[in-house]
């Protein structure tokens, strides 16, 4: 038998379809409008949100589990950057007509399973109708008072590092625009952001963010805010096997490092924290790469430049996603 596919009601759907990934004690199973959370004696709460808008941040036609999938993964990489432990999050959903009972039905079945992965539970939201779907989150995480890395405290002489590899989110967007397959589809569809990593950074890296608008612009948002320049080495940077056969010209390594979506993390470091950083990425089975140098900046320019092999800087005409 089909599955009805009209919503009923607002409440028919926070009680059949989100109450069950609520925390009964702090968000009283969704049947209030407010939660209420006590922090844990000497923690800090971090907070933080994103929004996706249908055909903006994800395919206007995009399934269920991929437009779950990187809700969860773009918020819980802020939480990773800020070193912070999740803790609870509060939904918002602008309903289109495309989005029926089905297909909120089946959003919610993985919304969940990756909230319980992150042992993030639901503490409520809020829920609308609109002609453009749009969903956002907003993180609470938890962290000892302050020990939250921010992105201004870089020092000159810092190392700079990435985790993971850079560009395969831009590749996996042109993959699901085009409706082609490939290796780097997964990252795109279903970011994974190293978290427990991030979360072990704290007394080791002096500043840190997560790759969302591209390489490129979020170094620029760590130079900016730390008052500094970066020297990057374009052959440090980690590429999948995917990315080495894109970059094949200045333009198209230019595409990768300007592309976003990677959800990875941008941090700083002082060298004597290189042996600590690499023993901490090998206990988290992590690729991690020193790509630079936090230098001082000439003529107030805090930007972060890449320098090729003959130590020329490549021409990068955007820096990154702009909503404006």
């Amino acid at each position: 038998m089909r599955a009805p596919s009209k919503i009923n009601s607002e409440f028919h759907l926070i009680e059949k379809l989100f109450a069950p990934h609520a925390d009964a004690k702090t968000a009283g199973h969704l049947r209030d409008d407010a939660a209420s959370y006590t922090p844990t004696p000497g923690h800090d709460l971090v907070i933080s949100t994103d929004m996706l808008v249908s055909g903006v941040h994800f395919p206007a036609n995009a399934t269920a589990e991929v437009v779950s999938a990187r809700l969860v993964g773009s918020n819980i990489s802020d939480l990773a950057a800020k070193s912070a432990k999740p803790v609870g999050c509060l939904l918002n959903l602008a309903i289109s007509e495309a989005w029926d009972l089905p297909f909120l039905t089946d959003f919610a079945s993985h919304l969940g399973a990756a909230l319980a992965a992150y042992e993030m539970p639901l503490w409520g939201g809020d829920t609308v109708q609109s002609q453009q779907a749009s969903v956002s989150l907003s993180v609470y995480g938890e962290l000892p008072s302050g020990t939250m890395i921010t992105r201004a405290g870089a020092q000159i002489g810092d190392d700079v590092y990435v985790t993971g590899v850079i560009g395969d989110g831009f590749l996996g967007l042109q993959h699901a625009l085009a409706g082609t397959r490939g290796d780097s589809l997964a990252a795109y569809h279903a970011p994974r952001p190293p978290l427990l990593f991030g979360q072990k950074l704290r007394g080791l890296a002096s500043s840190c963010l997560d790759i969302s608008d591209g390489l490129a612009a979020d170094l620029d948002h760590l130079c900016v805010s730390s008052h500094t320049a970066m020297q990057v080495t374009l052959a440090d940077i980690p590429l999948s096997p995917e990315g080495q056969a894109y970059a094949t010209s200045a333009e198209t390594l230019a595409d990768l490092l300007s592309g976003g979506d990677d959800y990875q993390l941008a941090f700083t470091a002082a060298a004597d924290k290189a042996a600590p950083l690499a023993a901490l990425a090998t206990q988290n089975q992590l690729r991690l790469s020193k790509i630079g140098t936090v230098k001082k900046p000439v003529q107030d320019r805090f930007e972060a430049a890449f320098v090729d092999g003959s130590g020329q800087i490549l021409t990068l005409h955007r820096r990154g996603y702009q909503h404006f």
